[in-house]
């Protein structure tokens, strides 16, 4: 428990909209206001937020023009005032947001409060004067300048990150990519040429060279910096990560919001060693198939302690394709495990979300058990041969 309760954080400024006012008013408040989120309400009672990721997100399935903010808001649970911060700091991870709703009930919103508060809070104890090393991820996926906007967008979708430092053949940071620009640049002018509104315009292929679009200028940090300093660059440069390199300019971690809220979120629950985080179409999902999944991968993680590690976050993201077989939607599941034993990636993609996330989930486990084999670690090595059907 950090000891601070949510309302000592909180503002009771935020943006609100009615759930049936169309898309493009809430495009306006955040051109206007720059709001980190809008509270979505149907009458007085609260539903859940609407974020400008999830505006822009909104270009792959909906025309904006015609769009009302029920097409693409997001639910999202209230945190009550008196609550410690690092029940917040959990919620966030656990429903991928960088705000979250204070009131007693969803009829009683009192205010917001948002990632970089609770860090700025938190940071002013000892917390604040750990090392960056401490916290950042090592293991770094990185490109080359030469490589394309096509490998990137992969990457991202591959790995299930959403953001890639470019470094040049000596390791040197030379730029940075982000999901969120690409998506902005590549993904959004070929939705709204579907509807003439780039009409005479040249989109950029694909295969453009990231050295032609990447961020220059990078805002890095060192290793042992400390932790409050990570958090008021953050601060003052409105970003959620900062890539972290050594003497020489070489990447040796990213170091992301995320990665401050996990430690801080289990100052409150020592049992909850792992988070799930589901992302993407999980929202569609029934509440039998929602807690199926979370009680598989449960058990997968109880199953597998001893290779997994001591903590990590699990981010899943579900995709729901409009194609059917016998009534039941194609999914497709995206499984990023982060643990401090490493990171694991799979993906699954089959009829029914339930067997798409076992797909996956058996992906990760190969992956385990090949690990522990690698490892020479015999007590696997009979499990593991079996897995692969030997």
């Amino acid at each position: 428990m950090v000891g601070i309760q949510v309302q000592e954080v909180m503002t009771d400024r935020f943006q609100k909209i009615d759930i049936d006012a169309p898309l493009s008013e809430a495009i306006g408040i955040f051109e206007k206001e720059d709001p980190d989120l809008i509270l979505v309400f149907d009458g007085n009672l609260y539903k859940g937020v609407l974020t400008q990721d999830l505006i822009i997100r909104s270009h792959l399935k909906w025309d904006p023009t015609k769009a009302k903010v029920r097409d693409v808001y997001k639910p999202a649970p209230v945190i009550k005032p008196d609550e410690d911060l690092s029940k917040a700091a959990k919620l966030m991870i656990e429903v991928d947001l960088r705000s979250l709703p204070v009131g007693e009930s969803k009829a009683e919103i009192i205010g917001v409060i948002n990632d970089i508060a609770v860090l700025e809070r938190v940071a002013e104890t000892e917390f604040g004067k750990r090392a960056v090393e401490e916290f950042m991820t090592k293991d770094v996926i990185t490109l080359k300048p030469d490589d394309t906007v096509a490998k990137a967008l992969a990457t991202m979708r591959d790995h299930a990150i959403s953001r890639i430092p470019i470094v040049n053949d000596e390791g040197k940071l030379e730029g940075l990519v982000t999901l969120h620009d690409l998506i902005i640049r590549f993904i959004k002018p070929r939705f709204k040429a579907q509807y003439g509104e780039v009409a005479g315009e040249k989109i950029p292929p694909f295969s453009m060279p990231l050295r032609d679009v990447m961020i220059r200028g990078v805002i890095t940090i060192l290793p042992d910096a400390k932790v409050r300093e990570a958090v008021a660059t953050m601060r003052d440069n409105d970003i959620d990560g900062l890539v972290a390199v050594n003497g020489d300019n070489k990447v040796v971690g990213i170091l992301t919001v995320k990665d401050l809220l996990l430690p801080i979120s289990k100052m409150t629950e020592k049992e909850a060693r792992f988070y799930l985080q589901l992302g993407g179409d999980a929202s569609v999902l029934s509440d039998f198939t929602r807690e199926r999944i979370i009680s598989d991968i449960k058990r997968f993680v109880d199953g597998y302690e001893d290779l997994l590690g001591q903590e990590g976050i699990i981010y899943l993201y579900i995709r729901r394709f409009k194609e059917k077989f016998r009534g039941v939607h194609l999914y497709q599941a995206r499984m990023r495990v982060v643990t401090d034993r490493g990171v694991f990636v799979a993906t699954g993609e089959t009829w029914g979300a339930i067997q798409a996330v076992h797909d996956a989930l058996r992906a990760i486990e190969r992956q385990l058990l090949q690990k522990a084999e690698l490892e020479r670690d015999l007590r696997y090595a009979k499990r593991f041969l079996e897995k692969l059907e030997f």
